[in-house]
């Protein structure tokens, strides 16, 4: 008979996924999570990115078939809310007319299914020891573009 502890274990995933990122100019790993049949089966993925340099993470304007949330936040722990840097994020109703917002302090961006988004280009890091920490959290087991 199996006790409660293990049963309970099934919640806790120690092995976060860790990857290169497919951007050099991000040098630490970066961190994920897919929910999907094997743990917790939800339909989503997260990631998690320390930005320690300013660059251009994603250049061309797109669309996605699901919802996706883009998160900001400072990388001094002790003041999460000052962003530390400056980011700019374009949306777009149309993919036509494009509206650059600039982000300086953290944020949640909420990008509903078929919301045209990015460029995506982290301007300036303040201080690359206090990095820019982004979350980007999809509901969907695949990161697909329209």
């Amino acid at each position: 008979m199996a006790s409660d502890r293990a049963k309970l274990e099934k919640y806790f995933k120690k092995s976060v996924m860790t990857n290169k990122t497919p951007h050099p100019e991000v040098s630490a790993p970066r961190l994920g999570l897919h929910s999907d049949k094997d743990y917790g089966n939800r339909n989503f993925s997260m990631s998690w990115w320390a930005i320690t340099e300013p660059f251009e993470m994603v250049n061309e304007c797109h669309a996605h078939d699901f919802d996706q949330f883009l998160v900001f936040v400072g990388g001094d722990l002790t003041n999460m809310p000052k962003l530390g840097g400056v980011v700019e994020l374009t949306l777009s109703l149309d993919n036509k007319k494009l509206e650059k917002f600039t982000i300086t302090e953290a944020c949640t961006v909420f990008v509903p299914a078929g919301l045209y988004h990015c460029p995506l280009n982290f301007k300036k890091v303040n201080d690359p020891k206090k990095p820019i920490l982004f979350h980007d959290l999809f509901f969907s087991p695949e990161y697909k573009r329209k």
